[in-house]
């Protein structure tokens, strides 16, 4: 209640930002694109061969991390992923609607570009 004695709505809550919260917006905005299932885990090869120059296989192996699970690879690793993912959501969101293409394999490729780009 204010000073007048009218009812005020609560701020929303915020909440934390992970890298689970960043690599979904990620896949969503290739999602709203247009991009296949298969566009995400290609997306995630492309974006670790161009962040750390390996495979994802390879970035787990040497960095000891259990695959599939980023909370098991070193800080800055997750941190890289987190920065390119949000970049590449940003442009993605931004494009919304515009990537298009007359095939799957097209607009998938797009949003690979764009990740790249990132990259």
């Amino acid at each position: 209640m204010d000073l007048l004695g009218d009812s005020q709505l609560l701020p929303p809550q915020r909440e934390r930002v992970t890298g689970a919260i960043v690599f979904k917006r990620f896949t969503q905005s290739i999602k709203d694109n247009g991009g296949s299932p298969q566009s995400y885990r290609n997306a995630v090869v492309e974006e670790t061969k161009e962040l750390f120059d390996c495979s994802v296989n390879e970035l787990y192996q040497m960095t000891g991390g259990k695959i599939r699970d980023r909370s098991t690879l070193p800080q800055s690793a997750q941190e890289a992923y987190m920065v390119n993912e949000s970049l590449s959501a940003n442009e993605l969101e931004r494009m919304h609607g515009t990537i298009g293409g007359e095939t799957q394999e097209e607009v998938d490729e797009r949003s690979l570009g764009v990740g790249r780009e990132q990259s």
